[in-house]
Protein backbone atom coordinates (compact mmCIF):
# COMPACT_ATOMS: atom_id res chain seq x y z
CA UNK A 1 0.00 0.00 0.00
CA UNK A 2 1.24 3.20 -0.78
CA UNK A 3 2.11 4.95 2.53
CA UNK A 4 4.38 8.08 2.01
CA UNK A 5 2.56 11.24 -0.10
CA UNK A 6 0.15 11.66 -2.52
CA UNK A 7 1.22 14.54 -4.97
CA UNK A 8 -0.28 16.25 -7.29
CA UNK A 9 1.19 18.33 -10.13
CA UNK A 10 -0.77 21.81 -11.98
CA UNK A 11 -0.85 22.50 -15.54
CA UNK A 12 2.99 21.52 -16.75
CA UNK A 13 2.25 23.55 -20.29
CA UNK A 14 5.10 22.60 -22.04
CA UNK A 15 7.51 24.06 -19.31
CA UNK A 16 10.06 21.26 -19.52
CA UNK A 17 12.58 23.19 -17.77
CA UNK A 18 10.43 23.50 -15.19
CA UNK A 19 9.51 20.00 -14.64
CA UNK A 20 12.65 18.75 -14.35
CA UNK A 21 13.87 21.26 -11.78
CA UNK A 22 10.27 20.12 -9.88
CA UNK A 23 11.06 16.35 -10.14
CA UNK A 24 14.72 17.04 -8.93
CA UNK A 25 12.88 19.01 -5.69
CA UNK A 26 10.33 16.29 -4.95
CA UNK A 27 12.57 13.09 -5.02
CA UNK A 28 10.22 11.09 -6.19
CA UNK A 29 10.21 7.42 -4.82
CA UNK A 30 7.69 5.22 -6.92
CA UNK A 31 7.59 2.26 -4.13
CA UNK A 32 6.48 4.66 -1.69
CA UNK A 33 4.58 7.77 -3.44
CA UNK A 34 1.63 8.86 -5.74
CA UNK A 35 2.19 10.90 -8.16
CA UNK A 36 -0.74 12.93 -9.87
CA UNK A 37 -0.19 14.91 -13.10
CA UNK A 38 -3.39 17.07 -13.56
CA UNK A 39 -3.48 17.15 -17.02
CA UNK A 40 -2.71 19.55 -19.67
CA UNK A 41 1.26 19.02 -20.02
CA UNK A 42 1.51 20.13 -23.39
CA UNK A 43 0.92 23.26 -25.41
CA UNK A 44 1.18 27.16 -24.88
CA UNK A 45 4.84 26.88 -23.67
CA UNK A 46 7.93 25.67 -26.06
CA UNK A 47 8.78 21.94 -25.26
CA UNK A 48 5.42 20.21 -25.32
CA UNK A 49 6.63 16.71 -26.61
CA UNK A 50 9.33 16.20 -24.66
CA UNK A 51 6.74 17.31 -21.39
CA UNK A 52 4.44 14.71 -22.80
CA UNK A 53 7.28 11.54 -23.46
CA UNK A 54 8.77 12.17 -20.07
CA UNK A 55 5.68 11.61 -17.85
CA UNK A 56 4.31 9.25 -20.75
CA UNK A 57 7.74 7.47 -20.01
CA UNK A 58 7.68 7.83 -16.15
CA UNK A 59 4.16 6.04 -16.50
CA UNK A 60 4.91 3.61 -18.21
CA UNK A 61 7.97 2.78 -15.77
CA UNK A 62 6.02 3.20 -12.89
CA UNK A 63 2.21 2.01 -13.63
CA UNK A 64 0.79 1.69 -10.01
CA UNK A 65 2.53 4.81 -9.03
CA UNK A 66 2.13 7.50 -12.01
CA UNK A 67 -0.97 8.73 -12.92
CA UNK A 68 -1.39 11.36 -16.36
CA UNK A 69 -4.81 12.63 -16.77
CA UNK A 70 -6.34 13.41 -19.32
CA UNK A 71 -6.61 17.61 -20.06
CA UNK A 72 -8.62 19.39 -22.05
CA UNK A 73 -5.54 20.24 -24.46
CA UNK A 74 -4.71 16.90 -24.84
CA UNK A 75 -8.37 16.15 -25.81
CA UNK A 76 -8.14 18.98 -27.99
CA UNK A 77 -5.10 18.15 -29.61
CA UNK A 78 -7.27 14.46 -30.37
CA UNK A 79 -10.12 16.05 -31.82
CA UNK A 80 -7.65 18.07 -33.93
CA UNK A 81 -5.96 15.12 -35.51
CA UNK A 82 -9.13 13.62 -35.63
CA UNK A 83 -10.19 16.08 -37.48
CA UNK A 84 -7.26 16.00 -39.85
CA UNK A 85 -7.57 12.58 -40.60
CA UNK A 86 -11.05 13.16 -42.59
CA UNK A 87 -9.64 15.67 -44.33
CA UNK A 88 -9.41 15.35 -48.63
CA UNK A 89 -6.92 17.57 -49.37
CA UNK A 90 -4.56 20.75 -48.45
CA UNK A 91 -7.63 22.66 -48.85
CA UNK A 92 -9.15 21.19 -46.09
CA UNK A 93 -6.09 20.95 -43.84
CA UNK A 94 -5.72 24.81 -44.55
CA UNK A 95 -9.76 25.13 -43.56
CA UNK A 96 -8.83 23.31 -40.61
CA UNK A 97 -5.66 25.06 -39.38
CA UNK A 98 -7.50 28.41 -39.68
CA UNK A 99 -10.31 27.34 -37.62
CA UNK A 100 -9.39 24.77 -34.98
CA UNK A 101 -9.81 25.88 -31.19
CA UNK A 102 -6.85 23.98 -30.41
CA UNK A 103 -4.34 25.65 -32.12
CA UNK A 104 -5.96 28.99 -31.00
CA UNK A 105 -5.21 27.57 -27.16
CA UNK A 106 -1.40 27.08 -27.53
CA UNK A 107 -1.45 23.99 -29.65
CA UNK A 108 0.52 25.85 -32.65
CA UNK A 109 3.37 25.42 -30.31
CA UNK A 110 2.52 21.83 -30.13
CA UNK A 111 1.93 20.77 -33.38
CA UNK A 112 5.12 21.83 -35.60
CA UNK A 113 6.90 19.20 -32.28
CA UNK A 114 4.68 16.28 -33.90
CA UNK A 115 4.62 16.96 -37.12
CA UNK A 116 8.37 16.52 -37.08
CA UNK A 117 7.60 12.58 -36.02
CA UNK A 118 7.47 9.91 -38.14
CA UNK A 119 4.05 8.43 -38.58
CA UNK A 120 4.35 5.67 -35.99
CA UNK A 121 5.58 8.22 -33.30
CA UNK A 122 3.03 10.10 -33.87
CA UNK A 123 0.41 7.61 -33.45
CA UNK A 124 1.79 6.14 -30.37
CA UNK A 125 1.84 9.28 -28.64
CA UNK A 126 -1.89 9.95 -29.70
CA UNK A 127 -3.01 5.91 -28.64
CA UNK A 128 -1.60 6.98 -25.57
CA UNK A 129 -2.96 10.50 -24.97
CA UNK A 130 -6.37 8.88 -26.12
CA UNK A 131 -6.16 6.35 -23.23
CA UNK A 132 -5.59 8.42 -20.87
CA UNK A 133 -8.52 8.39 -17.48
CA UNK A 134 -10.45 11.00 -16.86
CA UNK A 135 -9.61 10.93 -12.70
CA UNK A 136 -8.30 9.02 -10.26
CA UNK A 137 -9.82 8.15 -7.03
CA UNK A 138 -7.70 7.38 -3.98
CA UNK A 139 -9.10 7.74 0.05
CA UNK A 140 -11.72 10.71 0.16
CA UNK A 141 -9.39 12.71 -2.91
CA UNK A 142 -10.82 12.67 -6.31
CA UNK A 143 -8.30 14.08 -9.02
CA UNK A 144 -9.65 15.62 -11.85
CA UNK A 145 -7.89 18.00 -14.74
CA UNK A 146 -10.54 20.82 -14.57
CA UNK A 147 -13.40 19.77 -11.70
CA UNK A 148 -16.98 17.87 -11.46
CA UNK A 149 -20.45 19.30 -12.06
CA UNK A 150 -21.94 19.92 -8.47
CA UNK A 151 -24.99 17.64 -7.38
CA UNK A 152 -23.59 14.91 -9.61
CA UNK A 153 -22.40 11.47 -7.57
CA UNK A 154 -18.59 11.29 -8.43
CA UNK A 155 -18.97 8.10 -10.56
CA UNK A 156 -21.83 9.45 -12.98
CA UNK A 157 -19.62 12.43 -14.06
CA UNK A 158 -19.22 13.32 -17.51
CA UNK A 159 -15.87 13.83 -19.60
CA UNK A 160 -16.67 17.63 -20.39
CA UNK A 161 -17.40 18.70 -16.74
CA UNK A 162 -14.10 16.81 -15.89
CA UNK A 163 -11.77 18.77 -18.15
CA UNK A 164 -13.56 21.76 -18.72
CA UNK A 165 -15.80 23.02 -15.75
CA UNK A 166 -15.09 26.28 -14.04
CA UNK A 167 -16.79 28.68 -12.25
CA UNK A 168 -19.74 26.71 -11.74
CA UNK A 169 -18.01 23.80 -9.71
CA UNK A 170 -15.55 26.18 -7.71
CA UNK A 171 -18.73 28.13 -6.22
CA UNK A 172 -20.72 25.25 -6.54
CA UNK A 173 -19.16 21.85 -5.13
CA UNK A 174 -20.01 20.80 -1.75
CA UNK A 175 -19.30 17.77 -2.11
CA UNK A 176 -17.53 15.51 1.45
CA UNK A 177 -14.58 14.07 -1.12
CA UNK A 178 -11.42 16.36 -1.66
CA UNK A 179 -11.56 17.22 -5.48
CA UNK A 180 -8.07 18.34 -6.92
CA UNK A 181 -7.89 19.59 -9.88
CA UNK A 182 -5.12 22.13 -12.38
CA UNK A 183 -7.13 24.43 -15.21
CA UNK A 184 -7.49 27.25 -14.57
CA UNK A 185 -4.24 29.32 -12.97
CA UNK A 186 -5.22 31.07 -9.84
CA UNK A 187 -4.07 34.38 -11.68
CA UNK A 188 -7.22 34.37 -12.85
CA UNK A 189 -9.27 33.15 -9.86
CA UNK A 190 -8.69 36.15 -7.51
CA UNK A 191 -11.41 38.18 -8.61
CA UNK A 192 -14.02 35.08 -7.50
CA UNK A 193 -12.71 34.42 -4.15
CA UNK A 194 -12.22 36.70 -1.06
CA UNK A 195 -9.94 36.58 1.76
CA UNK A 196 -7.29 34.69 0.26
CA UNK A 197 -3.81 35.21 0.16
CA UNK A 198 -2.29 35.07 -3.93
CA UNK A 199 0.87 33.61 -2.85
CA UNK A 200 1.43 32.09 -6.36
CA UNK A 201 0.81 28.60 -4.38
CA UNK A 202 -1.87 26.61 -4.68
CA UNK A 203 -5.20 27.21 -3.17
CA UNK A 204 -6.97 25.12 -0.97
CA UNK A 205 -10.88 26.29 -0.55
CA UNK A 206 -12.77 25.57 1.79
CA UNK A 207 -15.43 23.93 0.21
CA UNK A 208 -12.84 21.11 -0.64
CA UNK A 209 -11.35 22.12 -3.44
CA UNK A 210 -7.58 22.28 -4.09
CA UNK A 211 -6.45 24.18 -6.79
CA UNK A 212 -3.16 23.56 -8.25
CA UNK A 213 -2.76 25.70 -11.41
CA UNK A 214 -0.20 28.22 -10.40
CA UNK A 215 0.39 29.42 -13.86
CA UNK A 216 3.51 27.77 -15.23
CA UNK A 217 3.57 29.39 -18.45
CA UNK A 218 2.43 32.88 -17.65
CA UNK A 219 5.04 35.59 -16.42
CA UNK A 220 6.43 35.19 -13.03
CA UNK A 221 3.86 31.80 -13.06
CA UNK A 222 5.03 28.85 -11.26
CA UNK A 223 4.48 24.79 -11.36
CA UNK A 224 3.64 23.58 -8.49
CA UNK A 225 3.42 19.84 -6.80
CA UNK A 226 1.03 19.73 -3.43
CA UNK A 227 1.13 16.49 -1.38
CA UNK A 228 -2.46 16.27 -0.51
CA UNK A 229 -1.91 14.70 2.70
CA UNK A 230 0.34 17.18 4.07
CA UNK A 231 -0.04 19.90 2.51
CA UNK A 232 3.49 20.52 1.54
CA UNK A 233 4.68 22.32 -1.46
CA UNK A 234 7.54 21.71 -4.23
CA UNK A 235 7.74 24.89 -6.99
CA UNK A 236 9.88 25.10 -10.08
Amino acid sequence: MIGNRVMAVGDVHGQYDKLKKLMRKIKFDPAQDKLIFLGDLIDRGPESLQCFDYVMHLQKQHPESVIYLMGNHEREMLDYYDALAKTKDELDVRLLNRTSQWLVYGGDKTLPQLQKLGAKALQNRLDYARNLPLYYRMGDFYFCHAGVKPGVPLDQQQEKDLIWIRSEFYEGYQGKETVVVGHTPIQNLQHMFEGITWDMYPVIRDNHIILCDTGSYMENGRLSCIDVITKYVWQA
